[in-house]
């Protein structure tokens, strides 16, 4: 007698359960890299985020049209992953078009490098040397720059 020849369409169970395992691998291995990739991004993305208001602060403090206040307070900080500025900032960086009503409320931090820092970046006036300092007051952030305060001091 002849075998007829059968029709065997699809994989066998020993092939699925091969191609399974070679994909956990796979997945056990690139994971965690992906994660790094992921935290990298969103570190990149926050330093980001901090050099715009910083940018701002620096641009507000060079513009001879604004008047800054030697007695307020010009302050960046941050309470987790939330950025917060001054009440004086804000306001100023709003009207002077310079960001807009939403991002001046604050922004949002993404990686965890920087929701666990501390953020406390200062624009302040040294009488002295007759200007504007964006300075870091104890913040776990490296920041710095100084610009001339072109008489807009009071």
């Amino acid at each position: 007698m002849k075998k007829e020849n059968m029709n065997n369409k699809g994989f066998s169970l020993v092939e699925l359960i091969i191609v399974i395992a070679i994909m956990a691998i796979l997945i056990a291995v690139l994971a965690p890299q992906y994660l790094k990739y992921v935290e990298k991004s969103r570190v990149s993305s926050d330093q980001t985020t901090v050099v715009e208001y910083i940018n701002a602060m620096q641009v507000l403090a060079a513009d001879p049209d604004v008047t800054l206040s030697t007695g307020d307070s010009y302050t960046l900080t941050n309470s987790g992953a939330t950025i917060s500025l001054s009440s004086p900032l804000q306001t100023l960086l709003v009207n002077e078009g310079m960001l807009d009503a939403t991002t001046a409320a604050g922004g949002k931090l993404q990686s965890t490098a920087y929701s666990t820092a501390t953020l406390n970046i200062i624009l302040k006036y040294d009488s002295t040397a007759k200007i504007w300092n964006v300075v870091n007051n104890g913040g776990t952030v490296e920041v710095s720059g100084k610009i001339q305060a072109s008489g807009s001091g009071t």
